[in-house]
């Protein structure tokens, strides 16, 4: 038996919450997330708990409406959460990881972000083009580095020269 995204945080959620947003998720935002991976109890590159807190942890101070991530104890992985939820947005990543997803993401959101196409069209080429079956199933933040070094090759080639 599956359990419920609210299952899963109990044992995450902070003892204190930020002064500036209380950690209160919404149902109706939660409800908008259409295929959301499981929330880590331990990370899978160290083996350590991971707990959830104020991104001004990461950073230095708070960013965005929703300051929250999933960060591992034990080394430097994290991810963000979808706004006004407790679903991380992505796979906990590594600097590594992080740098490989961020130049991804360089290559490959000007497809959709300069109107040549959708961005639905794009993460359906771009599936196609990796060879991922379920359109739904590709994300870059669920990407590891061989991945994300795939899909800078696949968009190069992509462009004409």
């Amino acid at each position: 038996m599956s359990r419920t995204i609210a299952e899963q945080l109990a044992p995450l959620r902070p003892k204190r919450t930020s002064p500036v947003t209380p950690w209160a998720p919404s149902r109706r935002a939660v409800a908008r997330v259409s295929n959301p991976l499981p929330v880590p109890e331990i990370c899978p590159h160290c083996g350590s708990r991971v707990w959830i807190g104020s991104n001004a942890t990461i950073y230095g101070r708070e960013y965005g409406e929703w300051p929250w991530a999933l960060m591992c104890t034990g080394c430097d992985s994290y991810v963000g959460l979808h706004p006004f939820t407790g679903i991380p947005l992505g796979t906990l990543a590594t600097p590594e990881i992080r740098r490989a997803r961020k130049a991804a993401k360089q290559v490959f959101n000007p497809l959709w972000q300069q109107g040549s196409m959708t961005r639905s069209e794009a993460y359906a080429w771009l599936a196609s083009a990796l060879g991922i079956a379920d359109v739904e199933q590709c994300h870059i933040g669920w990407f590891d580095v061989a991945q994300c070094a795939a899909v800078v090759a696949a968009v190069n080639a992509r462009k004409p020269s």
